[in-house]
């Protein structure tokens, strides 16, 4: 009994000391844990220590933590040269040897592998806690290295191609401020005007003459993403299988004819993907954000059914950056590090390609045009000079590049070479600044790469859903589907429709009219349209 009173005594010691100690605190925790379950065994049941050999052994283990908590209790002057993870790992092999102690006072077999299997867990959920705020404080600096970089970057570049870039801006603005509102005529605005207004028939007249067409403006998106539940194993696969060497070196017409036959009797004869048939099953919890896309993946695709909102996604997207960089001293947004935004139709790259089959995608930007209009009004300014400009913003790190439907080319014509080329500009182009690529093992880019904390260039790739599964892309992509609106986002964006189609027509009539309550303007009021 004078045993056990003797090690109780030495147990409560060591536990007031470490309560003082300021070193490896989570760690020590562990030991006062079983230094506390240690002591009550003792007390509680009543326990002698069973031979000298025995009590030798706990004695040696409790003066090894004195001398490990001695070193602590003075912070880091007393560690003799001792490293933190040494420290650390000591510590718990300490806490193994107590636990063992513990196990090995009882004669119970399940009672020990409790014993011993909690000392494990607890260790591992340790591990992983100090590992988590390790990453957490190396990506804290990694963000505030990369701020500071990326503002003196971007100062560098706009001082460099001022003229260039504010002209591409503010002319980038203008292409893509809003959407056309197809189906709505002069007689319709005019009709809903004299409705609403009570307008004069002179006035109802004058605006049907006078409407051109009515604009959405782009402020907004109402698109909601969902992940892709398609695996990369599953993309690569469906890839090797659908588009074969044969598909490079096609001559002739019938051939191509040919080999697209064979592959659509491939894709009819192959299974589905499991991921597919899975699609259209709806769970909350797979809604994912636009901000929190943007700000985590650096290799992005869009997928969504026809009319889903795409192409109407990336050029809000790309207005918004537009703008926003031609605020002074504008460097992030909500969506991460700002970027130049760069916007490119994949069907005109591939009819340019037919006419210069040796011209790479790096190349065409900057020379490249939106729906067959150029992206620059200014004649001072040469497109060679703008290509320069934004091919080294691309060379710093500092362009978001959206290349807008992958689908449109067709598999028998140049689908192969154009995915080639895309991802060779990928592979190129668009690195993590450690310079890992979306082609290289996943795990090297899993910790470290946050777009929005480490910068570099992004890249995001729209398609539809099938054309893109029937040869999707290799490498690390992070695939997103736009997914149908529910009621909620019917309702706003059918009452933003409507506002500005009344906000458009009140422009346009020109003339003081009676302007009616705001319920009025609601989506319930004017479904009948």
């Amino acid at each position: 009994m004078q045993s056990t009173v003797y090690i109780s005594t030495i147990i409560d010691n060591l536990i007031q000391r470490i309560s003082e100690t300021k070193v490896c605190q989570e760690h020590l925790k562990l030991i006062v844990t079983s230094l506390i379950q240690l002591r009550q065994l003792f007390t509680m049941r009543n326990v002698e220590i069973d031979g000298s050999d025995s009590h030798e052994k706990i004695l040696q283990t409790l003066k090894a933590i004195d001398e490990v908590v001695t070193s602590c209790v003075d912070n880091e002057a007393d560690l003799k040269g001792i490293t933190y993870r040494d420290l650390e790992s000591l510590i718990l092999r300490l806490q193994l040897r107590l636990v063992q102690h513990e196990a090995n006072m009882t004669d119970d077999y399940e009672t020990k592998i409790n014993i011993l299997s909690k000392t494990y867990y607890d260790q591992q959920i340790l591990a992983q806690k100090v590992f988590d705020v390790t990453i957490k404080q190396r990506l804290k600096a990694i963000e505030e290295y990369t701020k500071e970089n990326t503002k003196e970057q971007l100062r560098l570049l706009r001082e460099k191609h001022f003229d260039i870039i504010k002209s591409y801006l503010h002319y980038f603005t203008e292409q893509h401020k809003s959407v056309p509102l197809n189906g709505v005529t002069g007689y319709t605005a005019a009709k809903v005007a004299h409705t609403f207004y009570r307008i004069s028939s002179d006035d109802q007249n004058q605006l049907e003459h006078n409407w051109q067409s009515c604009e959405l403006p782009l402020t907004r998106t109402f698109i909601q993403f969902k992940s892709d539940k398609s695996t990369s194993f599953e993309r690569n696969e469906s890839r090797r299988l659908l588009i074969g060497p044969e598909t490079n070196s096609l001559q002739g017409s019938h051939s191509r004819k040919e080999v697209s036959k064979n592959i659509w009797q491939r894709l009819v004869s192959a299974p589905y993907m499991m991921s597919m048939i899975e699609r259209d099953r709806y769970s909350q919890e797979d809604d994912v954000n636009e901000e929190t896309i943007l700000r985590t993946k650096r290799w992005i695709v869009i997928l969504g059914d026809p009319g889903s909102g795409k192409t109407s996604f990336a050029r809000w997207l790309v207005h918004h950056l537009a703008q926003t960089l031609l605020i002074n001293g504008q460097y992030s947004t909500d969506y991460g590090l700002l970027r130049i935004p760069i916007l490119i139709r994949i069907g005109e790259f591939t009819e340019i390609l037919k006419e210069q089959p040796s011209l790479t995608l790096y190349d065409y930007i900057g020379k490249h045009k939106w729906m067959g209009k150029t992206i620059l009004d200014n004649d001072s300014i040469s497109l060679n000079d703008l290509s320069h400009a934004l091919q080294d913003y691309i060379k710093q790190g500092q362009a978001l590049i959206i290349l807008d439907g992958l689908d449109e080319i067709p598999i028998s014509d140049q689908r192969s070479k154009i995915i080639n080329i895309v991802e060779n500009f990928v592979e190129t182009y668009v690195q993590t600044p450690t310079g890992i690529s979306a082609f290289d093992n996943p795990h090297l880019n899993r910790l470290f790469d946050n777009p929005s904390q480490s910068g570099g260039n992004q890249i995001i790739i729209t398609s539809r859903i099938v054309g893109y599964h029937a040869a999707p892309l290799a490498g690390q992509f992070a695939h997103y589907t736009i997914r149908p609106m529910d009621m909620e986002h019917m309702k706003d964006f059918v009452n933003y429709w409507f506002f500005r189609l009344h906000q458009q027509i009140i422009e346009g009539v020109g003339a003081d009219i009676v302007i009616l309550p705001e319920g009025v303007l609601k989506s319930e009021s004017l479904f009948f349209f």
